[in-house]
């Protein structure tokens, strides 16, 4: 298990993941109410080009209303195939008053924890 922490705008960014077996389960929350916005389901494949590379397919649940549906996709496409197994990440952040601006941030700062939490999955290899 697998546990980050990033602070934007006085609020606490999370991300979590769990090993299950050579799958992995991940979670992003924060901010003033932690929830479940969305959910992607990624799957590791071939890459459609032919060049041998490992890409993935994405499923995405979204609950009505909410925005995550963008950072699960990204999330999930980006570590399935960088790490080459089975995700499910969750996401679920609640700022209230948060510009356009500020959202550009905080999915900077996602980027962030995706990356690292990359690194500490596949043991410091790229």
């Amino acid at each position: 298990m697998f546990q980050l922490t990033r602070i934007f705008r006085n609020h606490n960014i999370n991300c979590s993941a769990i090993n299950m077996g050579t799958d992995w389960n991940i979670s992003i929350y924060g901010g003033e109410t932690p929830h479940i916005g969305a959910v992607a389901l990624g799957i590791p494949r071939l890459s459609l080009y032919g060049n041998n590379k490992i890409s993935s397919s994405v499923s995405l649940l979204t609950i009505t209303g909410h925005k995550e549906d963008i950072i699960v996709q990204n999330a999930a496409k980006k570590i399935c195939s960088r790490i080459n197994s089975t995700v499910v990440v969750c996401c679920g952040i609640h700022i209230k008053d948060i510009t356009f601006d500020e959202i550009e941030n905080l999915n900077y700062v996602i980027d962030e924890l995706v990356e690292e939490l990359i690194l500490k999955i596949s043991g410091g290899c790229k």
